[in-house]
């Protein structure tokens, strides 16, 4: 039998119990210390995304700055004071600063790229945080590209306005350059509030007074249980009834056959070419090539498309010239037979309108005043009435017969052999002829001339030396332009700036450079249009709708976090 000695294990359990409680301890020391150590750590982590996102805050306040006006009433000429050559070096920079709240700020550079970033610009923020005495500061550089587009009437090869009968053009051409059609309705009074145009409602005449009185029959379209007359409106293409917006059920332009728009000036004759500046030249795939910049832009209205057609071309390995559009903004979209299978362009054919409204309208010379210089004109024809030499009746203007007319504030002669010389404004009261069929006027000079009225075309109009630099010739109607209407007249060539409110009609295979502005378009035979892009910023005096209006478009090149400055 086995004797246990109870003494000698006195004291056992308290040892064990002291050795687990310093366990314990041991152990709860730990947690607290690596939980302190986490709570360190996120901390720091919630302090370097915060400074992070105050450094995006400054790259976007960057970017806005870049969109809006600078110095020069541009866009993307804004830029911060960076003396070093090196892209890098930050030292002695004014930097941009702003505080999104108490203790959260950014600090912004903006520069010229130089190097393999040269043509771009450089953006560097540094996003700064403090929290409970700690400091966090993170800085992120953004390389992107700017670019800047005139996007008024005239840097178009056509401008069109609310178009007529459902179209913006009716019929086929060949189109070379940037192509803005509107399609919107025609503005009217909505006298009784409903939120529509109200035409004038049918009723029994039954006094035979010729006008509407109360007590007699009517017929309620609408529904909203009264009569209503038919609301004010303006009447911009000049058709004698209110034409509402284009639906997508309407086409803005149908090409077909031969006809089609494009970037370049493939198929221009070489004595026309030779009357322009050369083409502005870009690096696409890998090769500098002449291009037009063009951008296909319709608002309200589908684009048809069918046979041979295209919007834009293929693009060739090796070619001098950019074949694709440099972008289409249609709403409506494309359809036809071919529809989008025929649309070649650098950002697809999916997308809408990129302007939105108020940015660019069809500008109207008969109704609604303007302030030039500070002087109100009840419409823009009285401005230029105002400030022309006046001819009083109709003006023929033919080769072989000579005839001069003369004021201060503009001039027209032409002698016996078609030579013609034009400075300022000539209004017209009488309508405008250039004649007589196939023959050619050859004009100097830079000069407008002006009609409430119409002008027909049945000769060719070509500058002396160059078209816009040297010479130029607008003609603003406020009816319409007949381009080769009359009997026997021939194909025309020509170099000009034309606006007519109503409309311009072609009846030939004509050759024309410069733009075209419009509310509507009738075309036969396929003329040629081609975009003079200098002509934006060299148009003839007194041109409806000059002023540039810029827009800015920034993509980003690369994004990347860098040490701090």
């Amino acid at each position: 039998m086995k004797c246990f000695n109870i003494k000698n294990q006195r004291g056992s359990g308290m040892l064990l119990a002291f050795f687990t409680m310093m366990l314990l301890f041991t152990f709860g020391i730990m947690f607290l210390s690596a939980g302190s150590s986490s709570l360190m750590a996120s901390k720091r982590d919630v302090l370097r995304a915060r400074a992070l996102a105050c450094a995006e805050a400054g790259v976007d306040k960057g970017i806005q700055m870049l969109m809006a006006p600078g110095p020069d009433g541009q866009p993307g000429s804004y830029r911060t004071y960076h003396p070093s050559s090196n892209p890098d070096n930050h030292n002695g920079d004014t930097w941009y600063h702003n505080s999104i709240v108490p203790n959260e700020d950014f600090y912004v550079c903006v520069r010229n790229g130089t190097g393999i970033n040269a043509g771009k610009v450089v953006i560097t923020s540094k996003g700064v945080v403090t929290d409970s005495g700690a400091t966090c500061t993170r800085t992120v550089k953004v390389v992107v590209r700017f670019a800047k587009e005139n996007v008024n009437v005239w840097n178009n090869v056509i401008f069109g306005g609310v178009g007529q009968s459902g179209k913006s053009i009716n019929g086929n051409v060949v189109m070379r350059g940037s192509i803005h059609l509107l399609g919107d309705g025609e503005d009217y009074t909505d006298v009784d509030g409903d939120g529509h145009w109200d035409d004038a409602e049918p009723y029994t005449d039954l006094n035979h007074n010729g006008r509407y009185d109360l007590g007699e029959p009517y017929i309620v379209v609408d529904g909203d249980g009264h009569r209503d007359a038919q609301a004010p409106f303006v009447d911009v293409n000049g058709n004698g009834t209110r034409d509402p917006a284009l639906t997508v059920t309407d086409m803005a332009e149908e090409i077909s056959g031969t006809a089609n728009v494009g970037n370049n000036y493939d198929g221009m004759p070489s004595d026309l070419r030779a009357l322009l500046p050369a083409l502005p030249q870009v690096t696409w795939n890998g090769r500098t090539v002449d291009s037009l910049s063009a951008k296909l832009r319709v608002k309200h209205g589908k684009v048809n498309i069918s046979g041979s057609a295209t919007v834009g071309d293929p693009d060739v390995s090796g070619s001098t010239t950019k074949q694709t559009m440099d972008g289409t903004y249609v709403s409506d979209g494309f359809g036809g037979n071919k529809g989008t299978s025929s649309v070649y362009s650098d950002n697809g054919c999916s997308n809408g309108y990129d302007l939105g409204d108020g940015i660019v309208d069809m500008p109207v010379i008969d109704n609604g005043s303007v302030t030039v210089d500070g002087t109100i004109y009840s419409t823009y024809l009285n401005y230029l009435s105002q400030n022309a030499l006046v001819y009083n009746g109709d003006l023929n203007i033919n080769n072989g017969t000579a005839m001069t007319i003369s004021g201060p504030k503009g001039s027209i002669s032409i002698d016996s052999s078609g030579n013609m010389t034009i400075s300022g404004i000539v209004y017209v009261t009488g309508d405008i002829s250039f004649g007589p069929g196939k023959s050619r006027i050859i004009y100097q000079g830079n000069g407008t001339l002006v009609t409430p009225n119409s002008t027909d075309v049945h000769c060719d109009l070509v500058p002396k030396t160059n078209f816009p630099h040297n010479d130029t010739l607008g003609l603003i109607c406020g009816d319409k332009i007949n381009l080769a209407t009359g009997s026997g007249d021939a194909h025309l060539t020509m170099a000009i700036a034309m606006y007519a409110q109503h409309k311009i009609v072609c009846a030939k295979q004509s050759d024309i450079a410069g733009t075209i502005v419009a509310s509507y378009y009738e075309m036969s035979n396929v003329p040629r249009i081609y975009q003079v892009p200098d002509l934006a910023t060299h148009l003839p005096p007194g041109m409806p709708g000059a002023a540039p209006i810029w827009i800015g478009t920034i993509s980003i090149q690369s994004w990347q976090e860098v040490a701090n400055p």
